[in-house]
């Protein structure tokens, strides 16, 4: 198992998992307007289910927020 930070929250994963995975483990059906960075680092959408996780990464999942 691995533990990765999703907006500073542990989480526990399987070895292997990618970021899709962590998305889903956090229970965010609706993915259309989703931001996400993975240590910083920006990951574009369709390298999602490609780009697999590691021990203690930090994954942050963004949403937009509209008000003004």
């Amino acid at each position: 198992m691995i533990q990765v930070s999703i907006n500073n929250e542990k989480q526990t994963l399987e070895p292997g998992a990618t970021v899709q995975d962590a998305i889903e483990a956090i229970g965010l059906a609706d993915q259309s307007m989703l931001g996400v960075a993975l240590n910083m680092t920006f990951v574009p959408k369709d390298k999602w289910e490609k780009t697999c996780l590691n021990d203690n990464d930090q994954l942050d999942v963004l949403r937009p927020v509209s008000g003004g």
